[in-house]
């Protein structure tokens, strides 16, 4: 650390924070005209109303949300994401869209009477179906809450095309007439684990406002 550093520790974080800003915007910028992520913008803020539910996102992590002429997005229903390190390294993503919707790979449907397993089911398929998703394993698949509603829990490992082995923690529920995603992904070594309490932590925040 130089005698700078150490005389003006203030101006030092505001610097780094000016770089990180512009870091965060190239990466959006590089992104969406390399046809990757969804081009995305800093919400400022350390929770999320999106629309029908509220979530507080974690503490210390860039919350991000979609463009709102990005058309693949809207289709997903996609709402917030968030990561601590980079989208590719850890990523929690809020979504709800009509359960009428069609899927992007199968183009299977839901119906308001499914039970959360059998929605369950449905996603696994469509992820499965994803051909950037490769030797996808369900190690999981069970009951749980999201919000207060009945809903179900995927645990999935893959690897992606790139090779790298990654886990994904999936919680949805068919709600209002709406399907609610919440979502964690990180490559297993070194990320899953140590987030993995964060993202719980804030899947127990999720409610519903309307």
């Amino acid at each position: 650390m130089t005698s700078w550093h150490k005389k003006y520790p203030e101006q030092v974080h505001q610097v780094s924070r000016m770089v990180m800003r512009i870091v965060f915007l190239m990466l959006a910028l590089f992104l969406n005209a390399c046809g990757g992520l969804p081009a995305f913008f800093d919400t400022g803020g350390s929770s999320s109303n999106s629309h029908q539910v509220y979530a507080d996102w974690p503490e210390g992590w860039r919350t991000f949300q979609p463009a709102i002429t990005d058309r693949e997005a809207a289709k997903e229903g996609l709402r917030s994401f968030a990561t601590h390190d980079g989208v590719g390294l850890q990523i929690i993503r809020l979504s709800q869209r009509s359960i009428t919707d069609a899927f992007k790979y199968t183009k299977k449907t839901l119906s308001p009477d499914m039970l959360p397993l059998q929605v369950a089911r449905i996603i696994a398929d469509d992820i499965r179906a994803n051909p950037d998703v490769v030797d996808l394993i369900i190690s999981e698949m069970s009951p749980a809450t999201l919000a207060g509603s009945e809903a179900f829990r995927l645990n999935l490992n893959y690897r992606s095309k790139a090779g790298l082995r990654r886990q994904s923690i999936v919680y949805g529920c068919i709600d209002k007439g709406l399907l609610t995603l919440l979502s964690f992904d990180a490559p297993r070594r070194h990320y899953f684990s140590p987030d993995l309490p964060t993202f719980e932590r804030m899947k127990d925040s999720v409610i519903w406002i309307s």
